[in-house]
């Protein structure tokens, strides 16, 4: 049945670099060749969208990654019809026709999975950039296929991730274990039961000192060779590279290398990922208001591999990958507070969803 598309719609954008973001009514996106238009059900919150917002957006550019909602215009031969259920991310915050904190938004079509039945729209708003981050650092960047169909996965020893509670770290556990890993973290106690329900063998208190820490991970696994850290200021990235063995291995960070962190250990490789580069066909330019802006090329087979990967979905899902535990928030107009509470350390263990 066609959809009733309107000309404009409400979308979270930023304003300026002094009054912030703001709702604003504009444009709904025209698809491109390949795109799909999707009317939002559901968009989750990434620490990436209120750094956007506090570092990077400019003017007009539309806030949030993480989607999930209805197809309402399709092309053909797409595979998607309109009435779909789908689910993504976007690269928020960069561009003045696409984010997920609107009531539309253009994605191509290769880029999106279909929610299947007994998954809500709100749990697969939550997964987005979680999912992907860990795909891009576990499979794809440290060369690990993922089982095939009805197949499970050897026995692959230990894995470190640095931060289990964040919703990568979760969400990083659950596919460690899917992966045949068994997984050493760090978190705060509050949430050691938490990180154990996603699958984490073994789970130490963070706050216990850089050399405790160290100790304990290294005594438990015998000193690991690969690992994620999702937080990757210097202290994190320290204390990741002196848990692997002393054969040395592979860290993927979220942010960039740390030069104190990276002469620890040389033997440990320090890989950044940056998942924005499964999003695009072209190189792109990342601007900080206080800083040189850096041009992200094309990276050859990204967005290939990203779109094979999203096809598995359902059946990640059906093996035990799950979103953080979600927390329903109001709309459009309650997304700067959470901006506000991620901002201000508040947000631990959970992921927030906004209904549109």
């Amino acid at each position: 049945m066609p959809v009733d598309i309107p000309k404009t719609m409400r979308a979270l954008v930023e304003n300026d670099a002094e009054t912030g973001v703001t709702v604003a009514s504009v444009p709904v996106p025209t698809p491109h060749a390949g795109d799909i238009l999707v009317k939002v059900a559901y968009a989750g919150q990434n620490p990436t969208d209120w750094k956007h917002a506090a570092y990077l957006s400019r003017a007009g550019d539309i806030l949030g990654c993480d989607f999930s909602g209805f197809v309402v215009a399709a092309p053909e031969g797409s595979g998607l019809a309109v009435g779909d259920r789908v689910a993504g991310a976007v690269h928020g915050g960069k561009f003045k026709d696409r984010g997920s904190y609107a009531e539309f938004l253009r994605v191509p079509a290769h880029l999106v999975w279909r929610v299947p039945n007994g998954v809500g729209l709100p749990e697969a708003a939550a997964l987005g950039v979680a999912l992907g981050t860990s795909i891009q650092a576990l499979v794809q960047s440290q060369g690990v296929a993922l089982p095939a169909d009805g197949e499970g996965a050897p026995d692959r020893g230990w894995y470190f991730i640095y931060g289990g509670s964040t919703g990568v770290g979760l969400v990083a556990i659950a596919l460690a274990k899917v992966l045949g890993y068994r997984v050493a973290t760090v978190a705060s106690p509050r949430n050691f039961d938490l990180v154990r329900s996603y699958g984490a063998d073994d789970v130490f208190d963070y706050a216990a000192g850089a050399d405790a820490v160290v100790a304990h991970v290294r005594e438990v696994t015998g000193g690991v060779a690969l690992g994620l850290d999702t937080i990757s200021d210097a202290a994190s990235q320290a204390i990741s590279a002196r848990v692997f063995g002393d054969a040395g291995g592979q860290l993927n960070l979220t942010l960039v290398p740390d030069a104190a962190a990276a002469a620890l250990r040389p033997d440990v490789r320090l890989v950044p990922k940056l998942m924005y580069t499964y999003m695009t066909d072209e190189p792109f330019t990342i601007s900080p208001r206080a800083a040189p802006p850096v041009t992200v090329p094309v990276i050859p087979g990204d967005r290939e591999f990203y779109a094979g990967a999203l096809k598995r979905y359902p059946d990640l899902l059906a093996r035990g990958i799950r979103p953080p535990p979600v927390v329903l928030r109001g709309g459009l107009d309650d997304v700067p507070a959470g901006f506000e509470d991620m901002k201000n350390g508040k947000v631990s263990g959970e992921r927030y969803v906004y209904k549109l």
